[in-house]
């Protein structure tokens, strides 16, 4: 072999080896730019995921917030109701006055206590539409008072806070007399 030869083969050896290597190089980048991609992939559904844990959070706090006494006013719901019955019941005296006229006034300050607080009693007045969604009907009577479908006495008031049901009102509907 003569010396031109070992130079070609050389050089011939150093060409396949430099493609090699580029080929090599080529992979290795390729490689690289598929695991920036994922990463990069990876922290946008972290960042989302972030943002929507962020929104979530805030949503929380303002629902805790506007309904944190929810509890508390139902509980005082009921001694709102045991006034009301007080009163329905002394009404029928007239000795107490006074004492009826001082409960009447605390009722009075109770619901406007309550009112300030977001607290709303429902409309179940006598012909008012029956909405299953405000109003638990106890009964269906009877009645040539009110067209079919409609309340016909509020037995107990609903009330609700801000956009929230907190009681339904309990209701009578009157149906179609036959």
């Amino acid at each position: 072999m003569s010396t031109e030869d070992q130079i070609d083969n050389k050089e011939e050896t150093n060409e396949e080896q430099v493609i090699a290597d580029s080929e090599e190089l080529e992979q290795e980048d390729h490689n690289e730019a598929n695991e920036f991609e994922e990463l990069n992939q990876q922290y946008l559904r972290l960042a989302a995921d972030f943002e929507n844990y962020k929104k979530r959070m805030t949503k929380e706090r303002a629902d805790s917030i506007a309904y944190g006494n929810e509890e508390l006013i139902k509980e005082m719901l009921n001694i709102l109701d045991n006034l009301q019955r007080a009163l329905d019941h002394i009404e029928e005296s007239n000795e107490a006055k006074p004492l009826i006229d001082g409960v009447k006034l605390v009722q009075k300050q109770f619901l406007n206590t309550l009112e300030k607080f977001g607290v709303q009693p429902i409309d179940a007045s006598k012909g008012s539409e029956f909405d299953p969604i405000v109003h638990q009907a106890i009964e269906h009577v009877e009645s040539d008072e009110v067209g079919p479908g409609l309340v016909l006495m509020e037995m107990l008031p609903g009330y609700t806070l801000k956009d929230r049901l907190l009681r339904p009102a309990l209701v009578v509907v009157a149906k179609n007399s036959s």
